[in-house]
């Protein structure tokens, strides 16, 4: 991928995301509330030109189907690795220097840039996590595709419940007590 790609994933939802409200966890995950916000948003001035709505569409909606499309992805351009990092930038960065999907001739531009897409969400998503204060960790530097058994992901759903990703890509969720007897295993 190019990192002219990356620059305009992030001006073009970096920008009209943040000016609409997607640091705010209020954004309602139902389509004709999303789409008020967006108008809400264009009429207080927001720049938003009607081919990038469906993206700013999936910023506020961001979800868990986000983060595994990003990382299944990310595995597929791979060989089976998880970014290092899932930080927005780090994530980019990586998929630039490694050249994900450079080596993959059978890749449309248009089918390449989406994969670069789906990418961005999941560390979108990661971002967003850590915008709530939700403890999400992240251990994609030691854990891979065929740790089908190892925490990948995990964050905070309530007070004794968490998410998790495995390395197989399986969302669990789990008591800290369950937690806390999965990670003790190597």
């Amino acid at each position: 991928m190019k990192t002219a790609i990356i620059a305009c994933i992030v001006a073009s939802l970096g920008v009209s995301a943040t000016t609409i409200g997607c640091r705010s966890k209020t954004v309602s995950q139902e389509p004709d509330e999303v789409n008020a916000v967006i108008d809400k948003a264009i009429e207080a001035g927001a720049d938003i030109p009607p081919s990038k709505r469906n993206m700013v569409v999936r910023m506020l909606r961001l979800s868990e189907t986000d983060l595994i499309l990003g990382l299944r992805t990310f595995a597929e351009l791979s060989g089976g690795r998880y970014p290092a990092d899932l930080e927005t930038r780090s994530t980019l960065r990586q998929v630039d220097a490694e050249r994900l999907g450079s080596s993959r001739p059978d890749l449309s531009e248009s089918r390449g840039k989406q994969m670069l897409m789906d990418i961005f969400f999941a560390s979108a998503f990661y971002d967003k996590l850590k915008r709530e204060k939700r403890d999400v960790q992240y251990y994609g530097d030691t854990v891979g595709r065929q740790d089908a058994g190892k925490v990948l992901m995990r964050w905070t759903e309530s007070k004794d419940r968490y998410k998790v990703v495995l390395g197989d890509l399986a969302i669990r969720t789990l008591s800290s007590q369950q937690l806390a007897e999965l990670t003790m295993w190597p």
